[in-house]
C-alpha cells in the first residue's frame, strides 16, 4: 500500500525540525517493508511566523515532500483538504504539526490498517494536556458524540488517523470534518478501528484550541443526521445564532416560571410566552438559513479553484 502523510501547521516554526525528522524515520523504516511508498504533504495554513521558511528546509528529505502555503488562515480542516487534493496515493495519514502526536505510532497503525480496516483512529488515552481546559471538555464532548451518533470511539478529536481516500470523497467534508470524521461516517458500513496512541506534552508554540470548538461540536451533532455534503463552515456562522436563540428561550422560560411560582405574577400580563415562542422560531430559522446557505455553497463550490487559497507551493 502507498500512503500520503498530511500535516497541517499554523505558527509552529519551532516544531518543524522535530516532526519532520520523526516522520522521515518512520517512512524510511516502513518503505523498506512490503515495498510501501510514502509522500509527505506539509500545509501551512497562513502562519504568521516563519513556519513556511522552516518547512522549506525539509526539501532535502529522501521521501517525496510537498509544501503548500495558504494565503491566510482558514482552518485545520481546510489545510487537510488542501493536502488531500494534492495527494497522489489512495491511503491518507493525518497528524498534527505540534509534535503532540507521536509519529512512531504510525507504524503499528499501518499494520492494523492493512488488516482490512477503512479507518484507524488514534485514542489519546493518557492525554498530556490541561485537565480542565482540554481533557475534561474533550471527555464530555466525546460522551455526547457517542450518545447521539452510532460512533463508539473514545477520542473523536485525535488528529492521528489513517483512512481510505475515497471516504473523504464520500461528501463528509463540510465544516471541521476532521474532528468528527468517524462520527459522520458511523451510519455507513466503513470498518473503523481505534488504537491507543502516545500523546506528548506541547513543548514549543501556543495551542490553537479555543472554546469555540465546543460550539462547533454541538452544531456538528445537530446537522450530522441531516446534512453531510457541504464544504465550508457556513452552518457554524448561522448555527451559533440558532443555539443562542434556543438558550435565550430556555432562560426566558425559567424566568417565567420564577415569576409565576415565587412572585405570583400572572403570565397573561407579560410578554414572556410570546418572547419564548419568538426565540424558538428564530432559532429554527437560523438553523434553516445555515442549512440552505450551505447547500447553495456546496453546489457552487464543488469545483473550487485551489489557486484562490494557495499562496505558495514547493516540493523536492
Amino acid at each position: 500500500m502507498n500512503y500520503s502523510i498530511i500535516v497541517p501547521f499554523f505558527n509552529e516554526e519551532d516544531n518543524i525540525f522535530q516532526i519532520n525528522e520523526e516522520i522521515n524515520n518512520i517512512t524510511a523504516k516502513y518503505s523498506l517493508e512490503q515495498k510501501r511508498n510514502f509522500e509527505i504533504i506539509y500545509v501551512d495554513d497562513g502562519s504568521e511566523d516563519n513556519t513556511f521558511e522552516e518547512l522549506k528546509k525539509t526539501k532535502n528529505n529522501k521521501c517525496k515532500t510537498k509544501l503548500i502555503r495558504h494565503n491566510k488562515n482558514y482552518s485545520q480542516s481546510s489545510a487537510i483538504l488542501t493536502g488531500i487534493k494534492f495527494s497522489i496515493y489512495d491511503n491518507l495519514i493525518f497528524l498534527d504539526g505540534d509534535c503532540q502526536n507521536d509519529p512512531k505510532d504510525i507504524g503499528k497503525m499501518i499494520e492494523i490498517y492493512e488488516e482490512g480496516f477503512d479507518v484507524v483512529n488514534g485514542w489519546r488515552k493518557d492525554r498530556k494536556d490541561s485537565f480542565f481546559s482540554k481533557t475534561l471538555p474533550s471527555k464530555l464532548a466525546n460522551f455526547v458524540v457517542r450518545l447521539f451518533t452510532k460512533s463508539k470511539l473514545h477520542d473523536h478529536g485525535c488528529s492521528l488517523k489513517i483512512l481510505k481516500k475515497n471516504i473523504v470523497d464520500y461528501k463528509i467534508t463540510w465544516g471541521d470534518f476532521h474532528r468528527l470524521l468517524s462520527a459522520r461516517i458511523s451510519y455507513d458500513n466503513w470498518k473503523i478501528k481505534e488504537v491507543v496512541v502516545n500523546h506528548r506534552p506541547r513543548v514549543h508554540g501556543k495551542s490553537n484550541y479555543s472554546i469555540n470548538r465546543i460550539f462547533r461540536v454541538i452544531i456538528d451533532l445537530i446537522y450530522i443526521n441531516f446534512f453531510r455534503n457541504s464544504v465550508r463552515p457556513t452552518i457554524y456562522f448561522f448555527g451559533k445564532f440558532g443555539l443562542w436563540s434556543f438558550f435565550g428561550a430556555i432562560l426566558t422560560f425559567l424566568y417565567m416560571l420564577y415569576n409565576k411560582f415565587f412572585k405570583g405574577i400572572d403570565l397573561d400580563g407579560t410578554p414572556l410566552p410570546i418572547l419564548i415562542v419568538f426565540l424558538i422560531f428564530v432559532g429554527f430559522l437560523f438553523l434553516f438559513i445555515g442549512l440552505l446557505a450551505q447547500l447553495i455553497i456546496n453546489i457552487s463550490s464543488n469545483d473550487k479553484n485551489l489557486d484562490n487559497v494557495i499562496r505558495e507551493k514547493d516540493e523536492n
